[in-house]
This record gives C-alpha cells, structure tokens and sequence, in this order.
C-alpha cells in the first residue's frame, strides 16, 4: 500500500483527472484516474482514447478489433513509463496488477467502446475507447 507521499509522487506522474490530456503526436491520449478503493488501497484507472476513420466496406468490427490490439500496447507503454518514473522519484517500484474483485456482482472494469458519430456513405468517423484499472500496492 502507498504511503502519502507515494501517493502524492503518483498523482503527480499521472495528473489524476480527465481532461488534461489531448491527442498527441502518436495519435491518441493517455488519461489517468486514482481512485480510493474502499479499504483495498487504490485503484489505478487507464484510459485510451482515439478518434478514427471506419471504412463502410471493412466494418466496425475490424476496426474495434484493430484498435483493441494498438490500444493494449499503448497503455502497457504507459504502464512501464509510469513505473520506471516512480522508481525514479519514489525511490521503491510501483506495483500494480490488474484489478480483480471478490465482492460479487463487481466486475473489473476493462473494457472498449467505438462509438460511431459521423455517418457517410464513405467514411464512417467515430470515437474509440478503452479503460483498464489496476490496483496499486
């Protein structure tokens, strides 16, 4: 578990709000969200945002499939920017591990979302998405 300034070295990494973020030159954005988990500790939320360009003919499935794969690869890349900083200010590595309830009924949140917002016979644009949490030890 995080002591506070551990915690205060994480938010500071991670600026722990929505929004702050915008698409770079990769493509997409990183946003990082620090949740207190009940008496678990916390909850480390990642989430990948991108907008696309669908092809009608290929469909929205390829296109989902294909963003799954690059947005899995980009928040691992985040994951291990991310330790490799907080070893580096923290002076201790950050563990984390995905995040995986026993209370019934609660899920981890890992999923991905293409939302479709512009409709063309040609091209279809639309907003990709994916979040996973991790708990923080």
């Amino acid at each position: 578990m995080l002591d506070i300034h551990e915690l205060r070295v994480l938010g500071g990494l991670t600026q722990t709000y929505f929004g702050k973020t915008s698409i770079k030159e990769a493509g997409h954005a990183i946003a990082y969200k620090i949740v207190n988990h009940c008496d678990d500790g916390h909850t480390l939320e990642i989430r990948y945002e991108t907008i696309v360009n669908v092809n009608p003919v290929e469909g929205i499935q390829t296109e989902q499939q294909k963003q799954d794969d690059i947005s899995i690869k980009a928040i691992n890349e985040a994951v291990k920017e991310l330790k490799a900083d907080f070893k580096e200010v923290a002076g201790r590595a950050l563990k984390i591990k995905e995040f995986k309830s026993d209370r019934s009924g609660q899920q981890p949140l890992f999923d991905s979302h293409l939302e479709i917002f512009s409709f063309n016979p040609s091209i279809l644009r639309g907003k990709y998405y994916r979040t996973i949490q991790y708990h923080v030890e």
